[in-house]
Formats: structure tokens, C-alpha cells, sequence
């Protein structure tokens, strides 16, 4: 890294990226025109805007847990400035929550471009009180830095401190300019990024206001689907790749952009396709719920049902205790095993005045009237129950 002949020209080979791009695109334009509850769009957002926090911290060394950050979150109070005997990770946590919601609220689509003045305040807000060594809050940094390792790539140099003032103008120019704006969304966050915190301008912070500029421009170019985000939560699930690429893109003067491009590219995607599958589950057990309603109220004899009152309580227990444990997960329903389903409570309460061999007659009809499935797991040796969403279609 040279930063004597350093500029803001890139390579991009941009046929590398038009995949991406256009999985990203078609996962937008899916979860966008889709018309959600107000309580599934809230939930959508936190969790959301507490993965995108925890990952930012985390990528930092914060070793709070999402639910710890989760309830970090719920408790924010702008007016408090302190927080007294609050540890440096919560502060942490806070900050990047608050810092978040400045964002959110001042990059709405159709907002003024962003300035240096911008940046600083994120930094201002990231680090306040918690991150107090060799950094001022909202200033540039007044010493050399180099940050990295060589199982991440390499060291990297930041700018000359007397340099900085001038570059992060150049950097401001650089983000508004024609050519980025003429660039996908996307693209631009992640090039306002990647030369962020290549320049490094500050003394603590670098990463966290740089997925903060990034999660900037992706709000105020509209890639805000059902709520607030950005990459923070992919960069830390795939850290070690995150690092090494940014490191790879700085070898050679200019810039080869394309390699950090592609993996934010196709982190983005996944991000999205995450928020499809939030919402595609969350549609199939509303109708499925549904469709069990509507199997309970269907008679097929004087005095038979389609369900009875047993099978449908029993379908509406496995209805809620399959929910994924991961909201984003591809998988619409969690597995459960004969054994544990067998010994769950509820089974023992609502099957204890009749015989063992009831249960199983019952299960085996959901799966022959196909409101389930069920296999054979020979490595378990156990029999594996799961929802049958086609049922939608059938009743």
C-alpha cells in the first residue's frame, strides 16, 4: 500500500457481479410487493436491526450475545447520555444502537447526500464513552496506524495522519460523484466502504462507521425491504473471508475492487433471500392454520370430521413448536422426532385417557391425509415428524 500515489480509481470487472445483482433485484422486487401485518414488519426490523448491531460490535471483539444485544436494544433511551455502571461492551452495544437510529433517520430516500459532517457524527455516536484509547469522538486521528495480521491477509497501513483531512474530503466527492451514483446501490455502499476503511481515519471505530456509511447509502437508495440493515451480521458469520478480502483488494494500486464487491454482493443476496424466507414462512403457517380450521369444520359423516378435535389440537401444537429456530432459515419448520414429540407434555395431557396406540393410529392418518410427513432417520433410529405445507393446496 502506497499511499503516496494513492487515488480513488478501482477496477471492477463488472461482468463477475451481473449474477449477483440480478438475484438481488429479484429477491427485492419479491419481498417488497408483499403488503405485511404491522407486527410482522416490527419483528422484522428488530431483528434485523439487532443482527446488524451485534455483528458490527462483534466484528470488533464485543462479546455480548444477540439476545444480549437484543435486550440492550429494547431498553435504548436517547435522552440518557450515561449509563451508569455500564461496562465498555454495553456501551458498545448502545452506541451502535443509536448510531443505527440516527442513520435510519437521517438517510430516508430522497435526503440530502452524505457529508463529511455526517460520517464524523457516526463516529461521534459509535464511540462516546466506551471507546476512550487513542481516540476523540468525531475527530480524525492524529497518529499512524496499521491494523491487521498475516492470517488475515497482511497488515494494512491507514493514511499518514496529516493526510486524512484532505482525503476524506476527496472520500466525500468520491461517494456523490457522478460515476458511483451511476453505479448499482449496492455497489456504491460497498466501494464507500471498502475505501473508508482502507483510509482508516480514525483512531477507533474504522469498521463500525464504514458498515455505517454502507447501511447509509443502502437505506437512502431504497434497499430498505420491510425494515433497517446492512451486511454487519454477514461480514461477522464469515469474518476470516471478510478480512482476508478486504486485504487481497489492497495489494496493487489501483484498486482491484472486484473480489470484496462480489463477496458483499452475494452476502446481500443471501441477506435478502433471508427476508423472503422470513416472510414465506411466516405465510405458510398463517394458512396452514387456516386450512386446519377449515379441515376441523369440514364434515365427512354424521359424526366424523375431517380432523377431529384431538388431531387438530395435536397439528396445532406441532404448528408451534416447529417454528425455526432461525427466522431467516430456508428450512419453513423445524424436525421433530416420534420420541420427543411422544414425551412432550402435551401429548402426555391430551393422549393420558386413551392408549398408546390411539397417538400413533392418529399421526399415521395426518400423514396419510398428508397434513404431515414423516421418515425413518436410520442414524437416529427414530422416526422424523415434520409439517406438510402442501396441505395448503389440498383442503
Amino acid at each position: 500500500m502506497d499511499w503516496a500515489v494513492f487515488t480513488f480509481d478501482y477496477k471492477l470487472e463488472l461482468d463477475e457481479v451481473l449474477r449477483p445483482i440480478i438475484s438481488i433485484e429479484a429477491y427485492k422486487e419479491a419481498a417488497i410487493n408483499l403488503v405485511l401485518p404491522p407486527d410482522w414488519r416490527e419483528q422484522l426490523d428488530k431483528l434485523n436491526r439487532v443482527r446488524a448491531v451485534h455483528g458490527t460490535t462483534a466484528l470488533e471483539g464485543n462479546p455480548l450475545s444477540e439476545a444480549e444485544v437484543s435486550e440492550q436494544i429494547g431498553n435504548l433511551d436517547k435522552s440518557a447520555t450515561k449509563l451508569p455502571g455500564a461496562t465498555k461492551e454495553q456501551l458498545q452495544i448502545r452506541n451502535a444502537g443509536l448510531a443505527q437510529a440516527w442513520v435510519r433517520e437521517r438517510f430516508n430516500p430522497g435526503s440530502a447526500p452524505m457529508g463529511l459532517s455526517d460520517i464524523l457524527e457516526m463516529h461521534s455516536k459509535v464511540t462516546v464513552d466506551s471507546d476512550t484509547k487513542d481516540n476523540v469522538p468525531g475527530r480524525f486521528r492524529t497518529f499512524s496506524v496499521t491494523v491487521g495480521s498475516e492470517d488475515t491477509g497482511g497488515v494494512h497501513r491507514g493514511a499518514p495522519a496529516e493526510s486524512i483531512s484532505k482525503l476524506m474530503d476527496q472520500y466525500t466527492r468520491f461517494i456523490n460523484s457522478n460515476k458511483l451514483k451511476a453505479t448499482h446501490p449496492v455497489i456504491r455502499a460497498l466501494l464507500a466502504h471498502f475505501y473508508l476503511v482502507t483510509i482508516h481515519p480514525f483512531g477507533d471505530g474504522n469498521g463500525r462507521v464504514s458498515r455505517l456509511v454502507e447501511a447509509g447509502i443502502l437505506f437512502q437508495g431504497g434497499y430498505n425491504i420491510h425494515g433497517f440493515y446492512g451486511l454487519s451480521n454477514y461480514f461477522y458469520r464469515n469474518e476470516r473471508e471478510y478480512k482476508t478480502t478486504l486485504q487481497t483488494c489492497r495489494q496493487s494500486q489501483p484498486f482491484d475492487v472486484t473480489p470484496f464487491v462480489l463477496f458483499g454482493l452475494n452476502g446481500f443476496a443471501l441477506e435478502l433471500k433471508g427476508i423472503n424466507n422470513f416472510i414465506k414462512t411466516k405465510l405458510n403457517r398463517v394458512v396452514y392454520r387456516t386450512t386446519l380450521v377449515r379441515a376441523f369444520n369440514k364434515r365427512t359423516g354424521a359424526r366424523r370430521r375431517l380432523l377431529n378435535q384431538r388431531e387438530y389440537s395435536l397439528l396445532e401444537f406441532l404448528l408451534t413448536t416447529t417454528e425455526p429456530i432461525d427466522p431467516f432459515s430456508a428450512e419453513p419448520s423445524r424436525r421433530i422426532t416420534l420420541t420427543e414429540l411422544n414425551a412432550s407434555p402435551y401429548v402426555q395431557g391430551a393422549y393420558r385417557r386413551v392408549t398408546g396406540r390411539t397417538f400413533i393410529r392418529e399421526l399415521t392418518r395426518l400423514g396419510q391425509t398428508g397434513f404431515i410427513s414423516f421418515h425413518h432417520d436410520e442414524a437416529l433410529k427414530d422416526w422424523i415428524i415434520e409439517l406438510d405445507f402442501s396441505a395448503i393446496g389440498r383442503f
